[in-house]
């Protein structure tokens, strides 16, 4: 069934500035934009239908007079729509509210205009994301079409709609979910979380198990319910990374094979092509298996840790100054399997994060603080935990080759026999993806890049 979404937008704020405001000791005030992606809500669930003789109107509401007549009657017309868009997804921002509906359309001569027209609607701020909510409305419109067909339920101004609608309103907004049963019939309902499409997982990427390193599952954001104008004010850092529990990877769960196969080998170390190699699966499936576990949060992908590798901080770095659970479970991260009982305290980890910047490579950092600090911890986890809380970067290697003459003594037979590897130098592809895909170790690599005077190198 095809689907179609009609905006009608009128009346919010365009500005994509938060304003902030103390009122009469009231707590401060947040106001959000059409299209900030936070999802708020359902504010109200409306029933709204074609009567014969009063036209389009409300038949149930709760809470009730939330949507006031005169508003519905502004936008009645997209409540109850044209024939052409019948059974489609709508989607109406109108007068500071967003409304999500399935108009329905029920010909039978039993009705006294030979049709019937309803639309069970959700309501919520006009700044809320509601893309969640329309498989929810879309079901329950269908759902709802059966139990007329059968019974009449709607059209007879059933009793039991005011109850129905109260429960789902409560179930959806604090359970995401809701379970509706009227006589045998039992009807389950869910929101689900709408994703970003998962990035483009390649050979040379590094999956990390998200549970190991602390970090929340990704997903939605934590969903807003202030009362109506106010809310207490939150970073969207903390609301984004802080507000749900970690999970744990259950290793023994009801994994399809592939994933119950590759498992094992997602260390943070190991590489797709490696664990491809190691498991003697399709790297075409190993790719998709773990695209499929970044999309549901499960895995996470980093750059290949090697000592050779250059990396800095970033602003974010600062919150290991002041977050005290950040250093907590940082601290307990890099010391998990150590056999040393002095536990590294974090102006030695601050320490060693800092020295990594360009022109200082991961190995001159470890020979350093190997002598000074004597640290009790693997490094190596620790650039593993920094890069996944974004507290560093690592700096890739992007060969470039510029045509010029080559220099004689024979350079012209080495690089015609490199020709395949010398088609990846455009500045497009890291020499970690060079390696994967010329199947070629790194340090032979560095040979080919160091003996040719015509490639340069661009970090980033």
């Amino acid at each position: 069934m095809q689907q179609s979404n009609a905006f009608v937008q009128h009346g919010y704020e365009d500005s994509v500035d938060a304003k902030f405001g103390l009122m009469s000791g009231k707590v401060m005030e947040t106001r959000y934009y059409e299209g900030c992606g936070r999802e708020g809500p359902i504010r109200c669930i409306f029933l709204g239908e074609f009567h014969p003789v009063a036209g389009p109107k409300i038949a149930c509401q709760f809470p009730e007079d939330y949507i006031s007549k005169e508003v519905f009657d502004t936008i009645s017309a997209y409540i109850i729509p044209k024939p052409q868009i019948q059974k489609c997804t709508m989607t109406i921002n109108a007068l500071g509210h967003k409304i999500v509906g399935y108009p329905i359309r029920i010909d039978n001569s039993r009705y006294e205009r030979n049709v019937y027209l309803f639309n069970l609607c959700f309501v919520c701020d006009s700044w809320s994301k509601t893309v969640q909510y329309e498989p929810v409305v879309k079901k329950l419109g269908e759902h709802l079409t059966i139990m007329e067909e059968e019974t009449r339920f709607v059209s007879s101004g059933s009793t039991k709609l005011p109850t129905l609608l109260a429960h789902l309103l409560h179930d959806l907004n604090t359970h995401r979910k809701a379970t509706l049963v009227e006589g045998d019939t039992v009807m389950h309902l869910k929101v689900l979380e709408v994703r970003k499409d998962p990035p483009v997982v390649h050979d040379h990427d590094v999956p990390v198990l998200v549970a190991s390193v602390g970090l929340p599952r990704p997903g939605r954001p934590p969903r807003i319910v202030p009362p109506e104008g106010t809310e207490t004010i939150q970073s969207q850092e903390h609301l984004d990374f802080e507000d749900e529990e970690p999970f744990e990877v259950d290793m023994e769960a009801d994994w399809d094979l592939t994933t119950r196969q590759l498992l094992p080998y997602i260390n943070g170390y190991n590489h797709v092509s490696k664990i491809a190699a190691d498991t003697k699966v399709e790297k075409t499936l190993v790719k998709s298996c773990i695209q499929n576990l970044v999309y549901y949060g499960v895995v996470t992908l980093i750059p290949v840790l090697k000592f050779s590798n250059m990396y800095r901080a970033t602003p974010n770095l600062s919150r290991l100054f002041s977050d005290q659970e950040l250093q907590k479970s940082c601290i307990a991260f890099i010391t998990k399997g150590s056999d040393s009982k002095e536990k590294p305290i974090v102006s030695d980890v601050l320490e060693i994060l800092c020295a990594l910047q360009q022109g200082t490579t991961l190995r001159t950092v470890c020979e350093r603080f190997s002598n000074t600090l004597n640290p009790s911890f693997d490094i190596r986890r620790l650039v593993v935990f920094a890069q996944l809380h974004g507290l560093i970067k690592c700096l890739k290697r992007y060969p470039v080759y510029i045509r010029s003459p080559p220099r004689p003594n024979g350079f012209i037979r080495r690089v015609d026999s490199m020709q395949g590897i010398r088609r990846l130098f455009t500045g497009r592809h890291c020499t970690d993806e060079i390696c994967c895909l010329g199947r070629i170790d790194l340090p032979t690599l560095d040979q080919i890049i160091e003996d040719d005077p015509n490639v340069a190198i661009i970090w980033r």
